[in-house]
């Protein structure tokens, strides 16, 4: 009995399995670059929100600065209070560069209000903060007034009056991110101030 047809000739299947081998490798290939891709614009977002971060974690560590150096002088800071250079502190308050309520809100002489207060351009992104007056007490029985007395820092020499503030500092990065720090800052009168 004959076999019906049989290809005795495998002439042309090495180059069938050559396309499939080759039609497999670019599959892979694309998913690779797809990958990458990805990872690239995740890269780039995790990049600007850490500018943004920073940005606003800055304005945390910058604006005890400038509270201490507005309570000293009783006014709005103008200088750095750290370095002693003119430093661009705007106002965004309406109300804050004419009537130094800046220094009113951080005494408690005016009520504290929703605007943003200061503002500063670190680089080619902005900060704004908003500083809220929490509350004042009076510091006593504490290891700084047995340490220092009437000689030095201390309940004896500051009449031992602690204000605390909230702060609110937004930041803004590249692509339109922005990131929001919340902090305390506890300021003791007659001490020198910031972080």
């Amino acid at each position: 009995m004959k076999m019906p047809f049989v290809l005795n000739n495998e002439k042309g299947s090495v180059i069938v399995v050559a396309l499939l081998l080759l039609v497999f490798l670019t599959l892979i290939g694309i998913g690779a670059t797809t990958t990458s891709t990805t990872d690239i614009q995740i890269v780039r977002n995790e990049k600007s929100h850490k500018v943004a971060f920073y940005q606003a974690d800055s304005g945390v560590y910058s604006t005890p600065k400038l509270i201490s150096e507005s309570i000293e002088q009783a006014a709005n800071p103008t200088q750095d209070a750290t370095s002693g250079t003119a430093i661009n502190i705007n106002y965004l308050d309406t109300d804050d560069a004419a009537t130094s309520s800046f220094y009113n809100e951080l005494m408690g002489y005016q009520a504290n209000d929703a605007d943003r207060d200061i503002g500063y351009t670190l680089g080619n992104y902005n900060v704004q903060v908003d500083v809220q007056r929490d509350r004042a007490e009076s510091l006593v029985g504490g290891g700084a007034e047995f340490g220092a007395g009437a000689e030095g820092v201390g309940v004896g020499a500051t009449g031992g009056v602690a204000i605390y503030y909230d702060m609110d500092s937004e930041g803004n990065g590249p692509d339109s991110a922005t990131s929001n720090v919340l902090a305390s800052y506890r300021k003791v009168i007659g001490t020198a101030g910031g972080l």
